[in-house]
């Protein structure tokens, strides 16, 4: 004997299935932000370690020769950017996992598979 699945738990099913979709969205995007703030923080590091007054910085396929302090004020504001971007992801991250427990424990109820336990 086959059960039908109710309107409400396929309308649920569709919710999960898209918050997913956006949780996978989000985790890649912020293992991406993730990797360029590691690669900003090592050239910081590198730079701040030179005693040069001048670093150089690839524009175009050319490099340019620019102050040591210009770039490294631009390396740290990119770095606090980056950082507050990541921030806002695992906030983003952390509402989708809750509201997916929410969601597969309404579903549970709905389909007779006892309460709805959201932990």
């Amino acid at each position: 004997m086959s059960r039908e699945i109710p309107p409400k738990v396929q309308q649920l099913l569709k919710q999960l299935n898209d918050m997913q979709k956006t949780y996978q969205s989000i985790a890649l995007q912020k293992q991406q932000l993730q990797v360029t703030l590691l690669e900003n923080k090592n050239a910081y590091e590198a730079m701040k370690n030179s005693e040069d007054e001048y670093v150089y910085r690839l524009v175009g396929g050319v490099f340019i020769k620019v102050k040591k302090e210009d770039v490294a004020k631009e390396l740290e504001e990119s770095i606090k950017l980056l950082e507050t971007r990541i921030k806002i992801l695992e906030d983003q991250e952390k509402k989708l996992l809750e509201d997916m427990k929410k969601a597969e424990a309404e579903i549970r109820k709905l389909m007779g598979g006892g309460p709805a336990q959201v932990s």
